[in-house]
């Protein structure tokens, strides 16, 4: 028996109406922009630790994955169990792709005729063993199957049955027209075009509405260290003064061997004198609380050119160490005397993903208590 491919007419595919399709599309731009909304929501309430923004953002994350896996079940109901067909198929060309492994991939060039359908030409990708792939020449008629409906997703079958290999040994196939040819749909592709474009509308959305809270978030946005040597009102009343020196342009950080030591000096300019109760030094800035009237509230007065600057750095970073803390952020020290005496206490404080702890030294730096994280 020969069988002639009926080129007259393509395989016919699955009418979808141009609505239907659209509504599909929308429906995918509004979920993967609610998906990636909630998402970005959820880490931005991390960042900027906002308990409402992340209750608000795991909830929409939570009913956004739910109305994805309803409306994949309500598409499957809709849709149905693909049928899958039997066919013969004529091989008009082969070829190898890769030869690196025993079982390569192969490039199939066939005519397919099914029985209730026009015959059709159709590319398909296998892998086929190098010992098999002479089992498979150019004109050998053999049994294939593929999805009702979407005839580009062809496959060769290996263990037919009997009656479908018998028809593959008897028949013949005529080769179809290259007209005939069929591909895969493009509605894929928009689909992913679709969801990737809701992404990454909703993404930058959620960034621009809370870009100045993360700029701030940041330190880019902190206001400006008042001018070296000016004084600002301390939180106490009377004649105290909270003075404060930024480091200079060209110095990465306070640590740096000798600005500590500079600052100081700095401070002491601007405060027109070197007594101070409380001295806090960070990456960039120290200040001093000066006053000019010793009060027992504001600590036992010292002298800010006393203090072992040369030994801070040391402290800081057996803090960063030795605390449990990994990976610090940032560091603190605050100097005072507590009231007891001339002689400085110092205190180093380091923080990081959550977790802070800091240890107390005395004027030579030596450790005096370790609290860690």
């Amino acid at each position: 028996m020969v069988t002639t491919g009926d080129t007259s007419a393509r395989p016919a595919r699955p009418a979808r109406s141009a609505a239907r399709q659209a509504l599909s599309l929308l429906s995918g731009f509004v979920l993967s922009a609610w998906f990636g909304g909630t998402l970005t929501a959820l880490v931005v309430s991390l960042i900027l630790k906002s308990v409402p923004l992340f209750c608000w953002a795991l909830g929409g994350l939570a009913a956004a994955v739910l109305l994805v896996a309803v409306r994949a079940r309500t598409r499957r109901v809709r849709e149905g169990v693909p049928v899958s067909r039997v066919a013969l198929a004529r091989i008009e060309s082969r070829r190898a792709t890769n030869g690196e492994f025993a079982d390569v991939p192969v490039r199939f060039d066939l005519t397919v005729a099914p029985d209730d359908a026009p015959a059709y030409r159709v590319a398909v990708h296998e892998s086929v063993n190098l010992v098999d792939l002479a089992d498979y020449p150019e004109g050998r008629v053999l049994v294939v199957t593929y999805r009702e409906g979407e005839p580009w997703k062809v496959e060769l079958d290996r263990r037919p049955t009997a009656e479908w290999a018998r028809r593959a040994a008897e028949e013949r196939i005529d080769t179809a027209p290259e007209h005939t040819r069929v591909k895969a749909g493009r509605e894929g592709w928009s689909w992913c075009l679709v969801v990737l474009l809701g992404l990454l509308v909703a993404v930058t959305l959620v960034l621009v509405r809370y870009a100045g809270e993360l700029w701030e978030g940041s330190g880019h946005g902190a206001p400006a260290p008042s001018p070296t040597g000016s004084r600002v009102p301390g939180p106490s009343s009377g004649s105290t003064t909270v003075t404060t020196v930024t480091g200079s342009a060209s110095s990465p950080s306070t640590l740096r061997a000798g600005e500590m030591r500079r600052l100081a000096n700095t401070l002491v300019t601007g405060m027109g004198t070197e007594m101070g109760t409380r001295v806090t030094i960070e990456e960039k800035v120290m200040s001093a609380v000066g006053s000019e009237g010793f009060s027992a509230d504001e600590g036992f007065p010292m002298s800010l050119r006393a203090i072992p600057y040369e030994l801070l750095p040391a402290l800081v970073d057996t803090a960063r160490t030795g605390l449990g803390v990994d990976t610090p952020e940032s560091w603190r020290i605050d100097i005072t005397t507590g009231g007891a005496g001339p002689a400085p206490v110092v205190r180093v404080t380091v923080a990081g993903h959550g977790k802070s702890g800091y240890l107390l030294a005395d004027a030579v730096g030596r450790i005096t208590e370790r609290h860690p994280a």
